[in-house]
């Protein structure tokens, strides 16, 4: 439960909004993350104090005992890992005690907004943080990564210049997830407010799913938004296979839905409108030299009949020294080009300097 006043009644026939499960208490969350940020700067010391004494394990000094050696190695490492993993989960976790709370619509559309839509599902990868010691990769890179950044709050950051993000929270989670606002809607009869909030966003971001209310979004972003206003995301794992099945059946999943409600799309885009296919997702240009994937895999945009073009974020496309570098370096040349497009599409505004994405997941 929570304390917070009752929402104001939005307009006739619009259900209120709700509230998370649990109350935010900005104060435990200042706590966690100060207390999170300590552990990750003791973790990062202890790894890398580890790191320097390596040598020692193999080429022991005279008079050095290597069991002793190899126990302090350890110890100390174990000790460093678990320090950075918990301090990078507890500074995630006190954000999301500063997550702001919509409460009405009036409120959210007090300023530019971009409308954020994903499966509940895919909160289990949007939450996703870069692993704790993807760094060790690259030469020259860090040994350990300390950004306890969300790929929700990478993809919130690389669109904010359109308007602050805004989506709708899960009905039963206990607190926000870190990155957009949020705003919470009952389950039924939640449609009138998702299409009002779809009419009146600056930019659309979809994240691709087969689920019905995904479908039915992906359509009725179709049927009131201008195309270059709106854009699909796509979400993977690891498991690049697993990514291009999940695509496939949402590719197959939009045919039928967007042909089910031709007839509604056809008197607005004219009696010779067709239903956009989306195409397929392309392979790695170099699949065998493929050790990371972005857990942002690929962005589709629109042209201006709704034609589908597809821009995968394909690490092996680009070099660099470092892990770092690969990452700044794919995001400058592939994710780019798209917001410069989008800022000359909604009238010159857009990011003046682009985040790097989180790269990969636990």
């Amino acid at each position: 439960m929570t304390d917070q006043p009752e929402p104001a009644t939005l307009s006739p026939g619009l259900p209120p909004f709700g509230t998370p499960r649990r109350r935010q208490r900005p104060l435990l969350g200042c706590a966690l993350r100060l207390v999170g940020l300590g552990g990750t700067l003791w973790g990062c010391l202890l790894v890398i104090l580890t790191a320097t004494r390596l040598h020692t394990v193999f080429i022991p000094m005279p008079g050095d005992s290597m069991a002793q050696n190899v126990l302090i190695v350890v110890v100390f490492g174990l000790w460093g890992a678990v320090s950075l993993t918990v301090g990078l989960r507890m500074r995630r976790q006190g954000r999301r005690h500063h997550v702001r709370v919509i409460r009405t619509l009036e409120e959210a559309r007090q300023e530019s907004y971009v409308l954020y839509l994903r499966p509940f599902a895919e909160d289990v990868t949007g939450k996703a943080m870069p692993h704790a010691f993807s760094r060790w990769m690259g030469v020259g890179g860090s040994l350990v990564n300390g950004s306890s950044q969300t790929l929700e709050e990478g993809v919130c950051r690389a669109f904010k210049g359109f308007g602050r993000p805004l989506a709708v929270g899960e009905p039963d989670e206990a607190l926000p997830l870190a990155g957009s606002r949020r705003l919470y809607l009952p389950l039924t009869d939640w449609q009138p407010t998702v299409t009002s909030l779809i009419t009146d966003a600056r930019l659309v971001l979809l994240v691709a799913g087969t689920g019905k209310g995904t479908l039915w979004e992906l359509a009725e972003v179709m049927r009131l938004r201008r195309p270059e206003s709106v854009l699909v995301l796509l979400y993977g794992d690891r498991a690049a296979q697993d990514v291009e099945e999940e695509y496939d059946a949402f590719r197959a999943a939009a045919a039928c839905e967007l042909e089910e409600r031709a007839a509604e799309l056809r008197a607005v885009h004219g009696p010779d409108w067709q239903p956009p296919s989306f195409p397929p997702l392309p392979a790695f240009r170099f699949p065998l030299s493929l050790k990371w994937a972005p857990l942002l895999r690929a962005i589709v945009h629109f042209g201006p009949d709704w034609t589908p073009q597809i821009v995968l974020l394909d690490p092996t496309a680009v070099s660099a020294w470092t892990h770092e570098g690969r990452v700044r370096k794919m995001n400058r040349e592939q994710l780019m080009p798209v917001l410069t497009q989008l800022q000359n599409a909604l009238g010159g505004t857009g990011v003046s300097r682009l985040p790097a994405l989180p790269a990969d997941g636990h």
